[in-house]
């Protein structure tokens, strides 16, 4: 397989201009968002596309500017490759917020029926938002690569190598094929065993291009802060929550 497929079309670290939030039209359109422009503007559409939703005490990441649900507490900074994410946890109906976290004005959210279709639907634009930026690790891991080598050999051309981004590849287009398969008699539903196979598939191509970095991304630099952005995405909204707090197990977005 070529790694010439795998590179961007341009440098995901230079294409960062304005985002329209508005201009775009369906969660499919995050995936390019967040390769292109990364997790803030992709989070940033994503919250002009749907309501902010989460499940009463489930997290949510959010860019600094996006209004969190109403009754969240703020318990956390995230920093990732482009910008500072707040994780914000939502409350749970009658619980006070914890000693030292801030609040923002409104009654905490019923896990009601509206509530938990808002949140499915969130989740997914999530996952859209991940696998944009598993491509967007991708090319940047096969970008340090070509200026590499081993033995005479161009580091991104070695076999092993190859065998991982291949598989990372087709990992990506296993997850637009799962987020983008209508179940019968729904619009576009996506049943929580399919958003949880996303999450997995997603989560094992990340870790495996992370590891393409070597030790350069283990420390505090660019590769890190976005490989750790998904991973950490992928805890907060990576799987629709089943059981009696977060819904049955034939939940869908």
């Amino acid at each position: 397989m070529s790694t010439d497929v795998l590179a961007a079309r341009t440098d995901p670290r230079t294409s960062r201009g304005p985002v329209d939030p508005d201009a775009v039209a369906s969660p499919a359109e995050l995936r390019d968002v967040a390769r292109e422009h990364g997790v803030v503007a992709a989070l940033t559409a994503l919250a002009a596309l749907h309501p902010v939703a989460a499940l009463p005490g489930e997290c949510v990441l959010l860019p600094d500017d996006v209004p969190p649900p109403a009754g969240a507490a703020r318990v956390g900074v995230v920093a990732s490759d482009d910008g500072a994410l707040v994780v914000w946890r939502a409350a749970r109906p009658g619980a006070a917020a914890a000693d030292g976290a801030s609040t923002v004005d409104g009654e905490p959210p019923a896990a009601d029926d509206a509530v938990r279709v808002a949140d499915a639907a969130w989740r997914v634009g999530v996952a859209w938002v991940r696998t944009g930026l598993c491509e967007r690790l991708t090319e940047q891991a096969v970008e340090r690569l070509r200026g590499r080598s081993v033995g005479g050999t161009t580091t991104v051309n070695l076999a092993p190598v190859r065998l991982v981004l291949a598989d990372a590849a087709l990992a990506h287009l296993e997850a637009q094929s799962l987020l983008g398969r209508p179940a019968a008699g729904r619009a576009a539903p996506v049943p929580a065993a399919t958003l949880a196979r996303v999450t997995a598939v997603l989560d094992r191509s990340s870790r495996a291009v992370h590891n393409l970095f070597g030790a350069s991304g283990y420390v505090d630099g660019e590769a890190a802060r976005l490989a750790r952005t998904i991973d950490l995405l992928g805890h907060a909204s990576g799987t629709l929550p089943t059981g009696p707090a977060g819904g049955r197990e034939e939940q869908h977005a």
